[in-house]
């Protein structure tokens, strides 16, 4: 019966971190240069807000960035949980919401949001 249970969780398991899994694949035609900031948002959810002077609206919107390569500097390491962090990056959104490449969240459920492909990054945080 042992057995059988660890089967099933195992299952219940994959199941349910597959969507999480699915990489984006297909990137828009034009590379663009975006500002970020780091939300420190109590959720699993995407945290990096978009920072556009055109828009004249309250609301921001959230977004998944991930690192166009591994020698790339990965956003979240430069978060250290009591400052602001502020990121100028040039890359490309992927077509369709979803989530980063390896993700893969704590805690919760969270839902798709735009990730954008980033091959330069470069802090501008203001000074501590």
């Amino acid at each position: 019966m042992k057995p059988v249970r660890i089967i099933i969780l195992l299952i219940i398991t994959l199941c349910a971190n597959r969507q999480f899994t699915q990489a984006q694949t297909t990137l828009d035609k034009k590379p663009s240069t975006i500002i970020v900031t780091y939300g420190y948002i109590g959720c699993p959810c995407a945290q990096w807000a978009v920072h556009n002077r055109f828009y004249k609206t309250l609301k921001r919107e959230y977004i998944f960035l991930e690192p166009a390569n591994n020698k790339l500097v990965e956003a979240e390491s430069l978060v250290d949980g009591s400052n602001i962090v502020r990121i100028k990056i040039t890359g490309r959104f992927y077509k369709e919401k979803g989530y980063p490449k390896n993700y893969h969240p704590g805690k919760g459920n969270p839902g798709p949001a735009r990730v954008f492909r980033y091959d330069k990054i470069r802090d501008i945080s203001p000074a501590h």
